[in-house]
């Protein structure tokens, strides 16, 4: 744990030190590449809802509210990820706050029936394309 929480302060820092940069889109870019690093680097929602608390804080340095939105979105959808892989079985309502980017994600990287069931029957037609193509060839581990 201790390696982990010194993760988390050289992260925030890292964020720290990326938002002092004046070019914005620049830096929403940087920091959008460190959460999804992370979110794929993480044992669970557990573990990335506490890092990422640690990063909402220090976006909040952004002056345009569209890139601190963007990154509370990617960051929701990657917590809408993880909670899936670690077994959770998400609700029509929780899918509606999904982007369609993690939408896709999930149809061309999960490994849950469920999760790939929802997607064909609801999802973009290529969305619901690739999970039922998936669920259909029995493509159901990760890529």
């Amino acid at each position: 744990m201790t390696a982990f929480l010194r993760s988390r302060a050289r992260d925030r820092a890292i964020v720290a030190t990326i938002l002092r940069n004046a070019h914005e889109m620049g830096s929403k870019t940087a920091v959008v590449a460190l959460v999804d690093r992370i979110a794929m680097r993480v044992t669970g929602p557990v573990e990335f809802r506490q890092w990422s608390a640690e990063v909402l804080s220090e976006i909040e340095q952004f002056k345009g509210e569209g890139y601190r939105e963007f990154i509370r979105r990617r960051i929701h959808g990657w917590l809408f990820y993880l909670s899936i892989e670690d077994g959770q079985v998400p609700t029509p309502v929780a899918w509606a706050k999904v982007t369609y980017g993690m939408q896709r994600v999930l149809a061309e990287q999960s490994a849950s029936p469920e999760v790939l069931a929802l997607l064909a029957g609801s999802g973009s037609k290529k969305i619901r394309h690739i999970a039922r193509d998936r669920a259909g060839n029995g493509k159901l581990r990760k890529r």
